[in-house]
């Protein structure tokens, strides 16, 4: 075999060609740019379900110490601005929050005012996610909240007090089951029967919506709008 042959097998087995290289950095290229996009949905998609089931995390926790430790616990929700009856921001560690429990204390003492030395429990900012709704065109069928359903702008949540004025809180007791109360006075007011504080939390990232829905008997569950079939999954 001559000198010339030798060094292009040489060459052959030792590697890629330069043309060969710039081929894969190309293909390599249109892969990302097809998987970056992807993956930040996706990313951003799992964002708003794991925060749909913290707030409802947060709901079932608020019932579980209502019932253990026969206090009063009230959750507040709302867009940065959203005060309790008293006009106290909603805030966990003196931090604007999405949402929060509060222990109110026995029914002697409540007064339905976010107070220091309250035990709170709070959610950070969920990044990227707004209360409301993006696609979906109506409540899930078992929202017993007596509140509106009214997307952006909209503080997402259907509670509302026994007079339907809508409010951005809901009380366990210490029964465990919800009821809303209208804050008259700056303090609980006129409290809804037992058992009648139903209602749902709305969720989206401006693609996917999600609903986390509190029953009248204080059990929660969480669905997804399917724009597909236009209903709530199940």
């Amino acid at each position: 075999m001559g000198l010339r042959s030798r060094n292009a097998a040489s060459r052959t087995r030792g590697g890629m060609t330069l043309i060969e290289v710039a081929v894969a950095v190309a293909i390599l290229g249109v892969l990302a740019a097809i998987a970056v996009p992807n993956l930040a949905e996706w990313s951003r998609h799992q964002r708003l379900k794991d925060g749909a089931r913290s707030v409802g995390d947060l709901l079932l926790l608020a019932r579980t110490e209502a019932i253990r430790t026969g206090r009063r616990q009230i959750v507040f929700f709302g867009r940065p601005g959203s005060t309790d009856p008293g006009g106290n921001p909603v805030e966990a560690n003196g931090a604007w929050v999405p949402v929060l429990a509060l222990d109110d204390g026995a029914a002697a003492g409540s007064n339905c005012l976010i107070e220091g030395g309250e035990d709170i429990e709070g959610l950070r900012p969920l990044e990227g996610l707004a209360w409301g709704v993006t696609e979906a065109t109506g409540p899930v069928p078992t929202d017993a909240g007596n509140g509106a359903f009214a997307p952006s702008p909209w503080d997402g949540g259907t509670f509302a007090d026994s007079g339907g004025t809508a409010v951005n809180w809901v009380m366990f007791g210490p029964d465990g089951l919800p009821v809303t109360f209208d804050g008259a006075g700056g303090v609980c007011g006129a409290l809804s029967p037992s058992g009648g504080g139903g209602g749902a939390l709305y969720l989206t990232d401006g693609e996917r919506d999600y609903a986390i829905v509190l029953s009248p008997i204080g059990s929660v569950r969480v669905h997804l709008w399917n724009p597909s079939t236009g209903a709530w999954s199940s």
